[in-house]
């Protein structure tokens, strides 16, 4: 495998900048960024709360069980313009997703019709302009019987390249619990993103049984065809890999149209990598891609990140992988952890990063791949005399990387950060989400980041110490924990040469005077011009809107 310059791309110093007064430990807002507050507005409580932008201004809707709240927001600063409250909605909804267009918020709720036994979804249309429903809830689909998932996780999306379709897929529960038996039944329902009609939809009963068969992801291309691949086991074989670790599986691609149903046996090759998360799409020019990252050998160590692209017909066409660096691994660690990896790779041993995340994957219209993942695990502790058990959960380093149009690799970062909240019982709301992209995880809490596109660069946004504002490469980041106030900040990395920069946004204890709560990546929103919207907390039951000003 050719690699080019990947010494040379990976180790571009870090330059970082900060505003940091060492006399009392204050941070100002860097010069990148500009903020104002709003006027305080009523707090609206709810499970679920979404974001989205129009014109510069913001348009939220909040969600209880049978009840949603929309908010609309303009102005500079951003003041809320009008609130109206809907209970019309049906006993039993269940919020499973949303999808912003450029006129609508689609908001998707599912509800159990139980004396016909009768699964739905329905679609209701936010209007962006006027910060009103448009229609009452339609039903888009009806399933009969079960489907499989819990609440909020049943139907499960996925947009085109071009955003102009809309698959919603769906997995009937089996009839038979006995997977060597049973062939799973997924329900593939395409639309039109822009109007929510639908193209097309089936019930398709898969070619092989729940034993021999693993979907491992699914695409749904800008003709509307919907592509899933699989993992299907050797006849006769039961485990995954054989004593040498070669593969008892092969890849198929399956290539589903509303005229039929087409499986391709796919020879992937991955040049002796185990791939350890993966992310399956469509990409330019039609292409089906692959991209996530792998490991050296079996495990849960990240060696490095990859892509490779399809054709239609199942025909691999590219495969790149592009290894972490130990130096890039060393950074932000202790001189003891750095000689201990030192003293290992001595040894000749694989050395990686664990429990890695890949959170984002972004593909420009050129054709090149951004990445961004954190290192993300939960440790638990259970009182053998009360029976009680608490959760650690640890949001640690960031993995920067892009890719270009060719496929070379441009650069690859490591980014300090060291956030951690603990809890008893269930945890804190823990919210399923389809595979590994995506933000819907922990939906009420502060920690993980938002990644924010400039015309220039990147920004991935998360609330920190004040103790990192500067930080050398040997040494390990001072802890964030929840609920203890924390300064949003943010990496800003160039899109082209890739160089990093720490910049301080604001001081959640003291904000143009106030003090603020409630903090949630998710509760970020891009405004389009290089700004961006986040609410919080105030107490008192207000909340604020603040807008602020990337000026890069």
């Amino acid at each position: 495998m050719k690699i080019k310059n990947l010494a040379a791309l990976a180790f571009i110093s870090a330059t970082f900048a900060t505003t940091v007064l060492a006399q009392d430990d204050k941070v100002t807002t860097s010069k990148e960024f500009e903020y104002k507050a709003g006027d305080p507005y009523p707090v609206v409580d709810a499970a679920i709360k979404s974001y989205s932008s129009k014109d510069g201004g913001v348009v939220s809707f909040k969600m209880n069980s049978r009840s949603v709240t929309i908010q609309k927001f303009s102005g500079s600063p951003l003041n809320q313009e009008s609130s109206k409250l809907y209970e019309d909605f049906p006993n039993g909804t269940v919020y499973e997703d949303d999808l912003e267009t450029e006129d609508f918020v689609y908001l998707l709720y599912s509800v159990w019709d139980k004396p016909n036994k009768v699964e739905q979804l329905y679609v209701r249309a936010i209007n962006l302009k006027t910060g009103e429903f448009e229609n009452e809830g339609e039903r888009i689909i009806a399933v009969e019987g079960k489907v499989t998932g819990g609440d909020g996780n049943k139907f499960k999306l996925a947009t085109s390249f071009d955003n102009s379709k809309l698959l919603v897929r769906f997995r009937k529960k089996p009839e038979s619990r006995n997977d060597k038996l049973n062939k799973d039944v997924i329900g593939l329902y395409v639309f039109d993103s822009k109007s929510m009609k639908q193209v097309w939809g089936k019930d398709v009963e898969m070619p092989y049984t729940e034993a021999r068969m693993d979907n491992i992801d699914y695409a749904v291309g800008s003709n509307g065809d919907v592509f899933i691949l699989s993992e299907v086991m050797k006849e006769g074989q039961t485990r995954k890999f054989d004593r040498d670790d070669n593969p008892n599986f092969d890849n198929q691609l399956i290539a589903i149209s509303e005229s039929g149903v087409d499986v391709n046996a796919s020879e992937i090759n991955v040049q002796g990598k185990f791939v350890t998360q993966a992310s399956f799409f469509e990409g330019k020019n039609d292409a089906l891609m692959i991209a996530g990252f792998y490991g050296n050998k079996r495990g849960i160590q990240t060696d490095g990140i990859f892509y490779l692209s399809l054709t239609k017909d199942g025909t691999q066409s590219d495969f790149k992988n592009f290894e972490i660096p130990l130096e890039l691994i060393k950074q932000y660690m202790s001189q003891r952890s750095q000689e201990k990896l030192e003293k290992k790779e001595d040894k000749g041993k694989d050395l990686g990063m664990t429990n890695m995340v890949l959170r984002d994957i972004l593909i420009h219209d050129d054709g090149s791949i951004f990445f961004a993942a954190e290192k993300y695990y939960v440790i638990s502790h259970t009182d053998t005399k009360t029976g009680t058990t608490t959760y650690d959960y640890y949001f640690e380093e960031m993995l920067a990387a892009k890719i270009d149009k060719n496929g070379e690799l441009v650069y690859m970062k490591k980014l300090p950060k060291r956030q951690h909240s603990s809890s008893g019982g269930s945890g804190f709301g823990f919210v399923s989400f389809s595979g590994f992209m995506g933000a819907n995880f922990f939906r009420n809490s502060e920690l993980s980041y938002k990644l924010v596109e400039s015309d220039n660069n990147y920004y991935i946004m998360f609330l920190d110490n004040v103790k990192n504002m500067m930080l050398d490469e040997n040494k390990v980041p001072a802890r964030h924990e929840q609920g203890r106030g924390g300064f949003l900040t943010a990496y800003q990395i160039n899109k082209e040469s890739g160089a990093v920069k720490k910049l301080s946004i604001l001081d959640t204890r003291d904000a143009q005077g106030y003090e603020l709560f409630q903090f949630s990546p998710k509760r970020i929103v891009e405004l389009g011009d290089d700004e961006f919207a986040v609410e919080f907390y105030i107490k008192k039951k207000q909340d604020i809107m603040i807008r602020i000003k990337i000026k890069d």
